[in-house]
């Protein structure tokens, strides 16, 4: 495909155009059927895929390009979705058992709720000899109850991002990326000197500010636990002293002007590199993107909460296959060639990937000029190879998951613009005892 067959889908609007695009497949029904395998040769087919990386901005375009010159008989329709939609769009597309889309991206945390629901096609038998050069770790948050549903393409960590200019200015020692942890508490008193003294307009931001992976490390490092308990993990469990703790500190960074209000998950990593940001903490995915900052940086480890234990988010995305789709050999084929064959595509082609969950694909990635040629790339690898073996932190693994990632995202953006934190976070417990009870 090429751009401006993307740019004809991403100027219908996003979510829209997906939907669309659902509407107008074709409309008989697919069944499941785990009678197939991955053939030794392409079969011509053309497959939709439904994806949550930018194709332009992101350079989804450029991995899709390199796919179909080395397989030229399957085209790929590569259907961009916001991260916010997609649970929205495939309830719709999936339930629909029209086979469209073949392909999907799928947050690996959310493989048991997929899969309970009948939206994935299980791949152990088509894929279990072809995993030997994956990070085991990935797969094994690409499986649930002994099936692997998805195959890994990325994983991930976090790094804490400063400008050494404006640290400097204020009088600011930066904080290491090997040794000793920043704790929370020291990291907002910096934010808040930069502030004063630096010449930062923001003291302290996180890449995604009202999303569980991303906050994840601060209740978890405060003894509160990841938020869900149970032997059928479907008991949240998010207003313990921990989890309060952590969001009360939470909401003080935006009552008290150290980080932003209103700012998106998809604005973040401008507004760092617009230079008037002193901290940020944010995914390994951002350090390449700091080749193009027009101020000294560094990276460090990510902070720990004052008497806790450190934790990081871990995890990523996969990809899986609708149940009901029409092209499934054509679909494996190119979730092969993106996972597995040599380095994995989606990580060798695209440039601001996370980290590749492929071995060899992560070996290259470390390597590249983004974590080498620079100071700040050195710390960054120094921190990713830290946080990956030692303070990663799994998401709750539950069939629950979607519904938990969205009423927790509620409470925490209710927080960050001023709602009493325990007041929230009971609210938000009440409604995942509700929406929880179809699962038991």
């Amino acid at each position: 495909m090429n751009r401006a067959a993307f740019g004809k889908t991403l100027a219908l609007g996003a979510a829209a155009a997906v939907l669309l695009a659902g509407c107008a497949a074709d409309s008989s029904s697919a069944e499941p059927s785990g009678d197939w395998s991955i053939p030794d040769e392409d079969p011509t087919a053309k497959i939709n895929v439904v994806g949550i990386i930018d194709p332009v901005a992101d350079n989804m375009a450029e991995v899709i390009d390199a796919f179909e010159k080395a397989h030229p008989s399957i085209d790929v329709n590569y259907q961009y979705v916001p991260f916010d939609d997609l649970n929205s769009v495939l309830d719709t597309r999936i339930t629909s058992k029209s086979g469209d889309p073949d392909v999907f991206w799928v947050d690996q945390p959310r493989v048991p709720a997929l899969s309970a629901r009948g939206y994935l096609e299980d791949l152990t038998e088509q894929f279990s000899d072809r995993l030997d050069g994956l990070v085991p770790a990935t797969v094994e948050s690409s499986s649930y109850d002994g099936k692997l549903w998805s195959v890994p393409i990325a994983n991930s960590t976090q790094v804490l991002f400063y400008n050494k200019d404006i640290l400097d200015a204020a009088g600011i020692t930066p904080p290491g990326s090997t040794g000793e942890r920043v704790t929370w508490q020291q990291l907002k008193e910096l934010a808040a000197q930069a502030q004063a003294s630096g010449g930062a307009d923001i003291g302290l931001m996180v890449g995604q500010p009202d999303r569980y992976y991303q906050l994840e490390p601060l209740p978890v490092s405060a003894g509160g636990g990841v938020g869900v308990t149970g032997d059928d993990m479907l008991t949240p469990d998010i207003t313990n002293d921990g989890w309060v703790d952590a969001m009360a500190y939470y909401g003080s960074l935006f009552s008290d002007g150290v980080s932003p209000k209103g700012i998106t998950p998809e604005q973040t990593d401008a507004t760092f590199l617009a230079g008037k940001t002193a901290f940020f903490v944010e995914g390994n995915w951002m350090v390449p993107k700091m080749q193009d900052a027009t101020f000294a940086w560094g990276a460090a480890l990510n902070p720990v909460w004052e008497g806790g234990d450190p934790a990081t988010p871990t995890g990523s995305w996969s990809l899986g296959i609708n149940p009901f789709s029409k092209n499934k050999e054509a679909a494996a084929i190119f979730i092969d060639w993106m996972a597995i064959d040599g380095q994995g595509g989606y990580g060798e082609y695209r440039d601001f990937a996370e980290l590749p969950a492929n071995i060899k694909g992560l070996e290259s990635y470390l390597a590249g000029p983004a974590f080498t040629s620079s100071e700040g790339g050195k710390q960054s690898a120094d921190v990713v190879n830290e946080e990956s073996t030692t303070s990663a932190v799994a998401r709750a693994s539950t069939v629950g998951y979607i519904e938990f990632e969205e009423i927790i995202g509620r409470a925490f953006s209710d927080i960050a613009n001023g709602a009493d934190p325990a007041t929230a976070l009971a609210a938000a417990e009440t409604e995942l005892n509700g929406a929880w009870k179809q699962y038991k």
